[in-house]
């Protein structure tokens, strides 16, 4: 052996010293560090064995008897043991800090010829397979004495109730509490992801598909929680090989099925495919044998609810749910190992028969069967990645599957969930997959029957919480009497819930020390605002180190400023920023003709994607616009206790550089034909505020119609109803009135842009629906109904003669721009001016022939561009 020097511990082929591999580790190491320099420096004579089935052998000198272990059945805890019998094998002296231990491969197993079963004895076969396993699983419960008192001690003077866990008193999991504050994501439809399952109810097929695409932290795996508090989720958390677990929960089960599938497919290819037919061949053959696996899977887990339900007829679905991602994983895991003996015909009966019963089962029951497939984008984009073929593409059998380099195009490449969904979509249950990239909302790649894409629903738009809610989640969570949030930390806050849920994490991390409480929040607050700063700009790094165009950082310059002039409410069209999602820093935004826009809404996702663009230089016209903004806003003096409406104030302020003005002398008005009152009537606004801020007492949309009703002149009203024109104002002669209209938008927007700011516009249209508000109630106030019938009341609709409606649409519409004119209703002589302002004529706003803050006009324009990229 003298020609054999080793360092233990190492992998040993069988017997033979000489196939050994030298890797080495420290003695303080556990059992999952050895795993890791096996897989890494095995050589070509283990390329056949994963590293998780070599075998270890223990070499203790206290316990000659130890057995052969499995890698992968020894805890990650496990620590190895320091052996000394390698000593005999090699030349070199062994440290006595090193672990001395053999790896080898597992004694190989005799073929075996699947199991066959008649379609007669299925429903035998399978009550066989639930007998024998009806004593293995036992339900892990927990004291709920257990759990109150860990949280007591944990969260001290903040405990206020028990909070949900996960498999252990110690381990709380706030996920497990569902949504909060009971808010659902919906669709451009205000329909649930409950509705479109609830709708399944029943039926025997055509079951939907249901796509939740939203940013991390968002609530997707909270939705489908909270739908598991009422019907029974079959859970899949997906996972790569090369992780263990998603963010929040683990599922062992399907790394196995991640690595069998890779598998699939590495023994399919010993070169790539060079011709369409052998690019089809390959890509049906892998198809349908990870089609195969996807079924066992399936498989094993609907056993394991037939199991638990055969032995607790009263299941509720959240136990359910619970036992899945607990102890309920070794089960099915050991349940995929039996089925793996049977022929796939057999599997195929199998999957049918459980189908039949479970849905009977849960029909009795009045509760419905589904399918959730969370982090999918790992199964996209982790799993079998570029690998695969569109199924569109397939079935066109196109001959420009190639590019130039005979390669598949990249805009048809598949990974693991086009087949993984294919497979669970034949299921009789209501699929939906939750991830965070763009191409989860794609029917093509998580819906592969082209005759059903009736039934794919989408789900993308998630609540946003305000500061209010921010202190509403707190105090519902834990105790927060003696304590107060500081308005800015609350802003930093908004948006998201698992921000403010991050802070109830924090504060059980934290344990109850001996400090003031308000100093324990102040510093759980601030830990967690550090977090999220944290992994926020290293999301920002990740996309602008790839950014060669600099496309991206321009992007993120534009949304930036964006926000800082009118907050939420200008979006940009998606294109192929899918990174932007997955990194947490835009939401999206579904437009109605079909497109995806990006938002960027969250005061801390802003804060931390200006941070990071002022430390890379990566655009260096940013600083210098971001300075420019706070210019103007500091030269207008305006002042606003939102960021949502900065564009708005300045566009209000650059009309009162207008006083004094003939209407018919305005810039945007010159050249126009107009009614006889444009030449009577100067343009004059002394003051602009809210309707509280003019001295009305009464609240809300009522202080709005208060001030609507009395009409004072040369005041505007900055309306805070939400249901009236984003400024009016009254002429000295009180028949007449102004109103503006603004939207602000990244790019052309759809012709019928124009129709909806028009009656948006109309003071005459105010609490009306025709403004683009419904009719539900106003919050905390009357209903929208009742006050525009106290409008109407108050004669101010009739009496009104002519308005100046100002419409200010950047940058303007894809269709052609309706020019400035006069317009006269015949039955009534009501004569109204509209005037259109954009990116076109918008130097007639902000008019640079007046001195007044002329550089300001100037600077303004210059932002609005940029943000238009125009």
């Amino acid at each position: 052996m003298a020609d054999n020097s080793l360092t233990p511990p190492c992998l040993v082929d069988e017997e033979a010293v000489s196939n050994a591999i030298p890797v080495e580790i420290p003695s303080s190491d556990t059992v999952d560090d050895l795993k890791m320099p096996t897989k890494t420096e095995k050589t070509s004579d283990f390329s056949d064995v994963d590293a998780d089935r070599l075998v270890s052998i223990p070499h203790d000198d206290d316990n000659d008897d130890e057995q052969p272990i499995l890698l992968d059945k020894i805890s990650e805890e496990t620590k190895l043991n320091a052996t000394t019998d390698l000593s005999k094998a090699v030349d070199t002296e062994l440290p006595e800090d090193t672990i001395h231990s053999s790896v080898q491969r597992p004694t190989p197993a005799s073929p075996t010829r699947p199991i066959s079963v008649r379609a007669s004895d299925i429903e035998k076969e399978v009550a066989g397979i639930l007998e024998s396993f009806s004593c293995r699983h036992v339900t892990h419960v927990v004291d709920p004495k257990d759990i109150e008192t860990a949280q007591r001690e944990r969260l001290g003077p903040f405990y206020k109730r028990t909070l949900s866990y996960h498999d252990s008193a110690t381990d709380t999991s706030l996920v497990m509490l569902g949504l909060a504050l009971g808010k659902q994501a919906k669709t451009g439809y205000d329909k649930t992801l409950q509705y479109f399952v609830e709708e399944d109810f029943g039926l025997c097929d055509s079951h939907s598909v249901v796509a939740m695409v939203a940013p991390p932290g968002s609530g997707k795996t909270a939705t489908v929680i909270d739908l598991a508090a009422k019907h029974f989720v079959v859970y899949f958390a997906c996972c790569s090989a090369g992780a263990t677990d998603s963010p929040d929960f683990k599922d062992p089960n399907f790394v196995t099925l991640a690595k069998d599938v890779e598998r699939i497919y590495t023994d399919r290819t010993d070169r790539e495919p060079m011709t369409l037919h052998e690019l089809l061949d390959l890509d049906s053959n892998v198809k349908a044998l990870v089609g195969e696996r996807v079924e066992l899977e399936i498989l094993a887990r609907l056993l394991f609810l037939q199991l638990l339900l055969t032995n607790n007829p009263g299941l509720e679905p959240i136990q359910f749910f619970r036992e899945q991602i607990t102890g309920g994983a070794s089960t099915i895991g050991e349940l995929v190992d039996r089925l793996r003996e049977y022929d796939n015909n057999t599997i195929q009966d199998m999957l049918n028969e459980v189908q039949t019963k479970v849905n009977s089962l849960l029909g009795i029951k009045g509760v419905c069967l589904v399918i959730a497939l969370d982090e999918a984008q790992v199964a996209e984009n982790g799993i079998l990645a570029d690998k695969l073929v569109s199924p569109y593409a397939v079935a066109a059998r196109r001959d420009s599957l190639f590019d130039g380099n005979n390669q598949i195009r990249s805009q048809l490449r598949r990974g693991f969930l086009t087949p993984l969904s294919a497979a669970l979509n034949n299921i009789q249950a209501t699929l939906v997959t939750l991830g965070t990239t763009l191409s989860l909302k794609d029917t093509d790649h998580v819906y592969t029957d082209v005759g059903k894409e009736t039934y794919f629903k989408k789900i993308m738009d998630f609540p946003r919480f305000d500061p209010d809610d921010v202190d509403r989640i707190l105090s519902d969570l834990v105790d927060m009497s003696d304590c107060e949030i500081s308005p800015a930390k609350r802003h930093k806050l908004t948006g998201r819930a698992q921000f403010s849920v991050g802070v109830v994490d924090r504060l059980i991390e934290t344990g109850s020390i001996q400090a003031s409480k308000q100093d324990i929040l102040d510093n759980a607050i601030g830990g967690t605002i550090e977090h999220v700063m944290g992994v926020l700009r290293k999301g920002v790094r990740t996309i602008l180190e790839s950014d060669n165009t600099g496309e991206d950082a321009r992007l993120f310059s534009r949304m930036v400023l964006a926000y800082h002039l009118q907050g939420d409410k200008i979006s940009f069209p998606s294109r192929r920023q899918s990174s932007f999602v997955e990194m947490g820093l835009c939401k999206l935004l579904p437009h109605r003709n079909g497109d995806i826009h990006l938002v960027m809404d969250e005061p801390i996702v802003v804060d931390a994607v200006e941070e990071e663009l002022k430390a890379s230089h990566e655009d260096s016209a940013f600083s210098e616009y971001l300075s420019l903004l706070y210019q103007s806003v500091a030269d207008f003096g305006v002042a606003s206790t939102s960021k949502e409406d900065t564009l708005e104030l300045l566009v209000r302020r650059s009309f009162q550089r207008f006083n004094g003005y003939r209407l018919v002398d305005l810039p945007f008005l010159r050249g126009v034909t107009l009614p006889a009152w444009c030449y009577t009537l100067q343009f004059q606004i002394d003051s602009i505020n809210t309707a509280k801020g003019f001295g009305y007492t009464a609240i809300g949309a009522r202080a709005d119609l208060a001030f609507l009703t009395e009409r004072p002149p040369n005041k505007m009203l900055i309306a805070c109803s939400g249901a009236c024109p984003h400024g009016s104002w009254f002429f000295s002669n009180r028949r007449y009135a102004g109103s503006l209209a603004i939207q602000f938008y990244s790019s052309r927007l759809a012709g019928r842009v124009n129709e909806s700011i028009e009656y948006s516009s109309d003071i005459r249209r105010s609490f009306s629906p025709y403004c683009g508000y419904s009719s539900r109630s106003l919050k905390d106030g009357p209903s929208l109904k009742d006050i525009r019938s106290d409008f109407e009341d108050s004669r101010t609709p009739s009496d009104l003669r002519g308005t100046l409606r100002i419409h200010v649409v950047f940058p303007n519409a894809e269709s052609r721009t309706p020019a400035t004119h006069a317009w006269r209703e015949h039955v009534t002589g009501i004569e109204d001016v509209m005037v259109y302002i954009n990116l076109l004529n918008m130097d007639d706003l902000f008019y640079e022939g007046i001195s007044e803050q002329k550089d300001d006009m100037a600077l303004l324009k210059k932002l609005i561009r940029f943000v238009c990229q125009e």
